[in-house]
């Protein structure tokens, strides 16, 4: 079970009242806030023709990022990426620690990592903080 702090169960409460989407999980990076909303509820925190993430992206004053929220870890991985396309994923676990390698083409591969590692670095803290994870990109 997470713990929530003070600042996520703020920033979970602005983000339902302006959408109406219900929030699994919240994490704020030092570059976005990012929510895990419940699965089906996208449509709704999108709103029509992006109403609703372009106020809440007013809100906050900084980039919001939006994942539907999944139980299994290879699901996961692949609502983190999308668009992008993973060729494969391969779990490796040894004692209390996991580890997600993530395989994309050499072409997606600086998408994947996102500029100064942005989109990695925000990957890696909902791997971590939902499944314990680490995460490692491969790029053929």
């Amino acid at each position: 079970m997470v713990e929530l702090s003070n600042d996520d169960i703020k920033c979970i409460t602005t983000f339902e009242s302006i959408t109406g989407a219900g929030v699994h999980d919240c994490i704020i990076t030092e570059n976005a806030v990012v929510f895990l909303i419940i699965p089906g509820d996208l449509g709704k925190a999108i709103g029509k023709k992006g109403a609703n993430i372009t106020r809440v992206r007013q809100a906050f004053g900084r980039q919001v990022l939006i994942f539907e929220d999944k139980e299994d870890i290879e699901q996961m991985v692949r609502e983190l990426f999308a668009p992008i396309p993973v060729t494969h994923i391969n779990i490796h676990e040894k004692m209390d620690n996991k580890t997600v390698y993530v395989t994309v083409d050499e072409k997606d591969r600086g998408m994947a990592i996102g500029r100064n590692g942005d989109r990695i670095k925000t990957h890696r803290q909902i791997l971590l903080r939902k499944f314990n994870a680490d995460l490692r990109i491969n790029a053929r």
